[in-house]
């Protein structure tokens, strides 16, 4: 039998081989060498950029290691170490421009800068919104609530076109709106993004709001007192719910946008009656089960309320666990941080979905 004929099987087909079977020992320990060194790199790439943020931003700093594997070691660690030489000589704030192209103020001390250094930051969420305001070719209105310092805001004002787009921001932790209210004057966006200090719930009163002076992304409402997880300190707020501000206001949203730390529920809850309106808003929301335990609400609320809806995975900290626009079934499965879009049911909808999320994936794809 010649060398050809015995790599026959008996059948007369090829015999299956695995490619390290036909390697040479030397090749299989290059091969598995390669692979331990592409594995430690990325580890400690992930270990300097959290040690890295850790140590210019504060010990207290909330780091998610998973959420930085796609972040340019080299580029971010440059970016970074330039926020902290502004800040040691004074600076607290710059316009720069965001990974999407656009503007924004970055404040420099606070992990609400990560866009500065995470060039991909809110990318997809941002896409998606946009291409999904873009679909009906109107103005767009929007309620952003938990606006923070106003980057979602200002970005998606001019995604849209500041001409045709008007958001309404609601922030309720007084330092964090002074932030808002200066990124929207010094982008020159008052007559796109409206500032409305509040926090919104599910009915009208004063509450309090836990929060960090270094870290405004977490502010959480705490009725009850301070949340030492999220800040050291407490604000007071007035509430207010959509359904009320809608009827003050009268300009019907085409999207909700609520990142809120737990209290989504509540905000729903407020917003019952648009919700359940045959022309309701679209929504994108933060998924947060740790925060919500602290709120005292759980995962089987959002089918109530969202009944009217079908959901959609968009993005997380952990690598993008399900595909982006996938639909999403049983909320009590998601163990982690995620943003999720509500589409409402019907149709037409869905088509303008699946063109909005076909958009938004050609747009995402040349910056990847």
């Amino acid at each position: 039998m010649t060398d050809s004929d015995s790599a026959l099987s008996a059948d007369g087909h090829t015999a299956d081989r695995s490619s390290e079977d036909i390697q040479s020992p030397p090749e299989r320990r290059l091969q598995r060498l390669a692979a331990h060194v592409a594995e430690r790199a990325t580890a400690a790439r992930t270990w300097l950029i959290a040690r890295g943020i850790q140590i210019m931003c504060g010990s207290s700093a909330t780091i998610d290691p998973a959420g930085l594997a796609d972040i340019p070691l080299i580029s971010a660690g440059l970016r970074l170490a330039w926020l902290r030489c502004l800040r040691f000589v004074g600076i607290r704030q710059i316009v720069s421009k965001s990974g999407l192209g656009y503007p924004f103020v970055c404040r420099i001390g606070d992990l609400s800068e990560h866009p500065f250094y995470h060039r991909r930051a809110y990318q997809k969420e941002l896409e998606l919104c946009a291409a999904w305001l873009r679909q009906d070719g109107k103005e767009a209105i929007v309620y952003d609530v938990g606006a923070n310092d106003g980057f979602f805001s200002c970005q998606l004002a001019q995604m849209l076109g500041r001409e045709r787009a008007r958001l309404y921001a609601f922030e309720p932790v007084p330092s964090t709106f002074a932030g808002l209210v200066t990124s929207v004057q010094r982008l020159r966006l008052q007559d796109s993004v409206h500032p409305i200090s509040a926090a919104v719930m599910d009915h009208l009163g004063p509450t309090r709001i836990s929060y960090s002076d270094q870290n405004s992304l977490c502010a959480q409402v705490t009725p009850d007192g301070l949340n030492d997880r999220i800040g050291d300190t407490l604000a007071h707020a007035a509430g207010m719910t959509l359904d009320k501000f809608h009827s003050f206001i009268g300009d019907m949203p085409g999207l909700l946008k609520i990142d809120v730390e737990g209290s989504e529920p509540s905000v729903l809850r407020g917003a019952a009656a648009l919700l359940s309106r045959q022309d309701r808003p679209a929504l994108l929301f933060e998924y947060n089960p740790l925060t919500l335990a602290e709120r005292g609400e759980t995962p089987s609320a959002f089918p109530e309320l969202l009944s009217g809806y079908r959901l959609h995975y968009v993005d997380d900290l952990e690598r993008q666990k399900f595909p982006f626009g996938s639909p999403v079934g049983d909320l009590t499965n998601i163990h982690w941080i995620c943003n999720l879009f509500a589409v409402p049911l019907g149709a037409e909808p869905e088509a303008r979905f699946a063109a909005a999320l076909a958009e938004a994936q050609r747009r995402i794809e040349p910056r990847a």
